[in-house]
């Protein structure tokens, strides 16, 4: 099974803005907040590409000379930089100031327009469809195929409770890259969240 097939296979879990609404009030809690940001700073060490980081700090300077739906793309003449490696570092910068903006328009009941404005930019730059299954293709290039194809079957396999899922993390078959693939499931749910939550509330204003 191709990898891009694997992601397409799996239904949308967040379904209405109501649902929305509440994903983001529990993953944005400090700490869920903390375990997704640790979980993209993990993902980027376990690529051990020094690059991404030496782009990244250059991204706020990029930005400046490139629209971030060209930069997230890879489709920039940038100097000495490999697309591939401007795409990753666009779709990693996404990701943390996505998590950034949702927190701090989930604590702040007024809404700060500045933030929200950046989190719509963000949205507007890269398709959720896309930035997933980016983010799944990064998924797989640490853990692989074989690997997620048999966490998926264990998953199957347990009882829908929640000391039955901790327990899958002793299994021996899946205790090297549990925490990774538990992680994108979470960011998976938050990415999902935020599109649903604002793409919503945008249509919204408009009406």
């Amino acid at each position: 099974m191709k990898n891009n097939e694997i992601i397409k296979k799996e239904k949308r879990i967040v379904k209405s803005v109501e649902e929305a609404m509440q994903v983001l009030k529990m993953l944005m809690q400090h700490s869920e907040k903390s375990n997704l940001e640790n979980g993209i700073t993990k993902l980027i060490q376990q690529l051990n590409n020094p690059k991404l980081y030496l782009l990244m700090d250059r991204y706020p300077e990029l930005m400046q000379h490139y629209k971030l739906q060209k930069l997230v793309t890879g489709r920039c003449n940038i100097a000495d930089e490999q697309a591939d490696d401007v795409k990753t570092a666009g779709l990693f910068t996404c990701l943390y100031l996505l998590v950034e903006f949702g927190y701090e328009l989930e604590h702040d009941s007024d809404g700060d327009e500045q933030s929200l404005d950046s989190l719509r930019y963000i949205l507007d730059a890269i398709d959720l469809e896309q930035l997933i299954e980016e983010l799944w293709r990064i998924i797989l290039s640490v853990v692989g195929t074989e690997y997620y194809e048999k966490f998926q079957s264990k998953i199957q396999q347990v009882k829908s409770n929640f000391d039955d899922l901790l327990s899958l993390e002793e299994d021996p078959d899946l205790h090297e890259h549990f925490d990774l693939v538990s992680w994108f499931a979470l960011m998976r749910l938050f990415l999902e969240a935020v599109y649903m939550n604002f793409s919503i509330s945008d249509q919204n204003l408009k009406t």
